[in-house]
């Protein structure tokens, strides 16, 4: 994003909506940041300057900053998969899509979020990981996939990493039986990843709308407490410190 300084008053409103503080005075005016901007383009969305002053940067469709974009900006349309937002189809309405068919279980890693942000060497830190257990089943339609530059080491493209976003979702399916590597995969490198993280874990739900028995042994015996789903979107601003 960018800031006119020619045309800003330096009232200050927008940086308070700018979940990566990147809005600072500058000479009495408003700036952004650009290393630090993840050009969500929350501070142009609610269109809180009375001047008119903030816009997308001319740069926020050149490769590699355009990744900020589709992975912050709910409203973008990812370029690779043609799918809004940071991830393939929503695993909560997995009964409906049956993405996820019975006996099948998948895996979601979701980095950044509550507008902690995070970078994508993070993402790399787990593919990685998750590539010397073997694990190589980030499914196709997952942005991530496309990222990928070795799919043996995890390894993403390297002009990818020195980017930032707001978050981004590692998604899989795994056998019954390839979910406990999985587990323990992401528990030894959860340490490694410079942000918070959610672990999803999701099936086709069994009649009377319960949770297969054989999913949730295998999670509590890696060791980890589960809820059932309660995901709740927020709403972007910067987090209270």
């Amino acid at each position: 994003m960018i800031i006119y300084k020619e045309v800003c008053v330096g009232c200050g409103r927008c940086q308070p909506y700018c979940p990566a503080g990147a809005i600072a005075f500058e000479d009495m005016k408003s700036v952004v940041e650009q290393d630090a901007c993840y050009e969500c383009g929350n501070c142009l969305r609610v269109a809180i300057c009375p001047v008119d002053a903030i816009h997308d940067s001319p740069q926020v469709y050149q490769y590699p900053r355009a990744l900020r974009k589709y992975f912050s900006d709910p409203c973008a349309t990812h370029a690779v998969t043609g799918i809004e937002g940071r991830g393939t189809e929503e695993s909560k309405t997995n009964d409906v899509t049956e993405r996820c068919g019975p006996g099948e279980f998948g895996v979601a890693i979701e980095v950044g979020r509550p507008t902690l942000g995070m970078g994508l060497a993070d993402i790399q830190r787990i593919t990685r990981a998750l590539a010397r257990s073997g694990i190589t089943e980030i499914e196709p339609q997952n942005p991530i996939h496309s990222m990928i530059a070795d799919p043996a080491t995890g390894d993403l493209k390297v002009e990818m990493l020195n980017e930032r976003v707001l978050s981004a979702i590692i998604e899989l399916q795994v056998t019954p039986e390839r979910l406990p590597d999985v587990l323990r995969t992401i528990k030894a490198v959860a340490n490694e990843v410079d942000s918070v993280f959610t672990l999803d874990v999701f099936t086709t739900l069994e009649p009377g709308l319960t949770i297969p028995r054989k999913l949730l042994d295998i999670v509590e015996a890696e060791g980890f407490t589960w809820r059932p789903n309660a995901k709740i979107n927020m709403g972007l601003g910067r987090a209270s410190d």
